[in-house]
């Protein structure tokens, strides 16, 4: 066994590499049982909680077969995307459990697998350093936004035709809402080198949305509640843009944030327009119901495919814009210190 081997066998004692070892095949079979896994957990659960044990559980089983693979194949040519493997179920673990104990686990198999790794080899360790990192991120601060965009950037320049360079770029454009020249430009070359459809496509739906920016929102549509609402009948007040629906969690807890924080704003001093992308009518009276909810919303069944939120470019929830007295897109990012954004606006002289 390598060194690296026995220090994870020590450190995770709880779990027997020897058993494990016992009970393996042929190195195709073991590591096809390690590849099978890929397509992720074929469970159905019904709640958010249930959905996370069903998480844990698939990567406890990726964890056992990565183990054993690695005991009973330690010197195969898998055995470094295995240690690789190993090191992100950790991470995930790490991030799922709040484990620091995991967390340091998974840093140390990248320090230890560093001290041989080929030039190929060194290229995903980069790669994976990157991606450890901007896991651990629950609320950058903006010391670590950049942090993270030069080691995006070196490893574009490090390795130009590595086909991953314009999704990790796509990505950490997604930490710069607040620097819009930053995240254009992460995201131009992003689309530049972009090869997958989805991406390229999600990549358009990004600078859709960047370039709306300090320019009026084209919105029009019939609300629930029977009325043509247009985006001049806000004029002279901000107004803040939701969209959301009942499948996301964290778009509906956006929308009581947001109820929270018009508490703290002058009563009346701001709109609030939602876009529903339920597909169902009955899903969308359960979330109004639940919160209460009075504000115009647009709702067409269309879900993703819905024209407002195509034209918008929104690829993602919770979406909360924040848009100005005249209309225009002053901030794609409106849920981050919602109050003291609002409030400059009102401080705002037309």
């Amino acid at each position: 066994m390598t060194s690296i081997g026995i220090r994870i066998c020590v450190g995770f004692a709880f779990i027997s590499l020897l058993a494990l070892g016992a009970r393996a095949g042929d190195v195709e079979s073991d590591w096809r049982d390690i590849t099978v896994l890929d397509a992720g957990p074929q469970e159905h659960p019904a709640t958010t909680q249930e959905a996370q044990v069903t998480v844990l559980n698939h990567l406890v089983r990726q964890e056992k077969a990565l183990r054993a693979f690695l005991i009973a194949h330690p010197q195969d040519e898998h055995a470094f995307e295995a240690w690789l493997r190993l090191s992100r179920v950790f991470q995930f673990r790490g991030e799922m459990e709040g484990s620091e104990k995991m967390r340091t686990e998974a840093q140390r198999i990248i320090a230890e697998l560093e001290k041989t790794a080929t030039p190929p080899q060194r290229t995903e360790l980069d790669f994976s350093k990157i991606t450890q990192r901007m896991r651990a991120l629950h609320q950058p601060t903006q010391a670590n936004r950049e942090e993270l965009l030069a080691l995006a950037r070196k490893f574009q320049t490090d390795h130009p035709d590595d086909r991953r360079v314009a999704a990790l770029l796509a990505e950490v454009a997604t930490l710069f809402d607040a620097q819009p020249k930053t995240k254009e430009a992460l995201l131009e070359d992003a689309q530049i080198t972009a090869a997958d459809p989805d991406l390229k496509n999600r990549i358009a739906d990004d600078l859709k949305r960047l370039r709306l920016l300090g320019e009026v929102v084209p919105l029009h549509f019939t609300s629930l509640q029977g009325k043509e609402i247009n985006i001049e009948d806000f004029h002279g007040k901000p107004l803040i843009l939701l969209f959301f629906a009942e499948f996301s969690q964290p778009s509906t807890k956006a929308i009581g944030e947001v109820q929270r924080d018009l508490t703290a704003l002058p009563k009346g001093g701001v709109e609030v327009v939602g876009v529903s992308l339920d597909k169902k009518p009955e899903l969308l009276a359960g979330v109004v119901k639940a919160h209460g909810l009075t504000w115009p919303i647009e709702f067409d069944g269309k879900g993703w495919e819905s024209p407002t939120v195509r034209s918008l470019g929104v690829n993602a929830l919770p979406t909360v814009w924040l848009i100005d007295q005249q209309g225009r897109l002053r901030s794609l990012n409106g849920l981050e210190n919602l109050v003291a954004k609002v409030r400059q606006l009102l401080a705002e002289r037309p």
